[in-house]
């Protein structure tokens, strides 16, 4: 499974940098986060400069919304009523198409609106917006977007409904962004998860690509369903979808301005102060990352001053967890299926059995801890076995 940039506030540089450690990544775009539209083409050359590859997401989401930097694209649909959402938009995809020829995209994300409720309407009007892409920008490949709300992956005949729509779309793949249930960074239903995977399968069985956009690492598992990517960024804005995000008046909240550190054995994040607990607990090498994901972003943690009073900044904060989950990624997809989810359940236990001792200590991540995340990945895990566990066999 592929990790991609998920670009976010501030993230311009941060992409370049990583896409040269890397020797390239593909970097999905936010208007949001680059305006006037013709600031795009440069930084999409400078990525290119790097071995970096582009994707341009036109974030219409929520299309009847006011968002101020979002405005300022001409693609922007004036009207109270848009042709987004009745399907009718060959005019926008026409300007899409473009600003994706102009940049050299490796694929043209379609827009959509989130839905909350997958019905025959809502299947037509996503046929039409591939069908029409497919006249206007025949020699591209299409992704179509798949925007959903947070309750519609709690419901199984939702996510079948929607892979059997996704058969019939003119495209090469499909883009998923979804909202978390109750607003929560780390989602604790096993049944949201676990529906999740399924769709990603059924559309994979439909023989068309699948990205994951605005992940973090819980959706590792995602690797079993044969995803071909994840991408998330910095803040977690990006790394957890919000349908606020692009509807806001004013500037967005970017969270609490705390740096974090992510244990990627545990898929744990923790405040710096924390790592100075480890320390005087004299456990901080059960902290250290394992080999294969050591980086100059984190090292300075763990020396032997204590970890809140080195030069530790924000940014290594992210490039840290970016590129630990670049090679989590990596390693997520084994040679069979059988080993993919062996490979699953052993990660899940080591984060939970090296928790335990961290907790004992009281040295605890809030709500970016995976302690109680753990049985809800597991068994989601579990149920998406029985269901598809065979036939996924079969056709790795």
């Amino acid at each position: 499974m592929k990790f991609y940039l998920q670009m976010g506030h501030g993230m311009q540089t941060m992409c370049k940098d990583l896409s040269t450690l890397w020797n390239g990544t593909t970097v999905i775009l936010s208007p949001q986060n680059i305006h006037p539209t013709d600031k795009l083409l440069p930084f999409a050359n400078s990525m290119h400069e790097v071995d970096g590859n582009i994707l341009f997401d036109p974030q219409l989401y929520a299309p009847r919304k006011y968002q101020k930097n979002l405005q300022m694209h001409n693609y922007w649909p004036q009207a109270d009523f848009t042709n987004i959402e009745s399907g009718n938009c060959r005019d926008l995809l026409t300007k899409l198409a473009q600003i994706n020829t102009l940049l050299n995209t490796e694929a043209f994300i379609l827009p959509s609106s989130i839905i909350n409720r997958i019905d025959d309407r809502w299947g037509k009007i996503q046929e039409e917006i591939s069908n029409q892409a497919r006249n206007v920008a025949s020699c591209q490949r299409l992704f179509l977007t798949v925007a959903l709300g947070k309750d519609v992956l709690l419901e199984a005949s939702q996510v079948e409904n929607i892979a059997q729509y996704a058969e019939h779309w003119n495209v090469d793949g499909v883009y998923i962004v979804c909202e978390h249930p109750e607003h929560h960074y780390l989602v604790d239903k096993p049944i949201w998860i676990a529906n999740l995977l399924s769709l990603v399968a059924g559309i994979k069985r439909n023989g068309k690509e699948v990205i994951v956009g605005y992940a973090n690492h819980q959706m590792l598992p995602l690797a079993l369903a044969k995803c071909d990517a994840i991408a998330a960024g910095n803040f977690l804005n990006v790394r957890w979808f919000q349908s606020e995000h692009f509807e806001t008046t004013d500037s967005d909240d970017l969270s609490r301005r705390t740096k974090w550190y992510y244990c990627p054995q545990v898929l744990s994040e923790f405040k710096v102060t924390y790592l100075d607990v480890a320390q005087r607990a004299k456990i901080i090498e059960t902290m250290v990352p394992p080999t294969e994901m050591k980086n100059k972003y984190s090292q300075v943690l763990f020396g032997e001053a204590m970890p809140s009073s080195t030069n530790y900044k924000e940014g290594d904060s992210f490039r840290h967890y970016l590129h630990c989950l670049r090679i989590q990624c990596e390693l997520a997809s084994k040679t069979t299926y059988k080993e993919t989810l062996n490979s699953q359940f052993a990660q899940l236990e080591t984060a939970a059995r090296i928790l335990d001792g961290l907790h004992k200590e009281r040295i605890k991540g809030q709500d970016r801890d995976f302690g109680e995340i753990v049985d809800v990945n597991e068994a989601a895990i579990q149920i998406f076995d029985k269901e598809f566990g065979f036939a996924m066999a079969q056709e790795w």
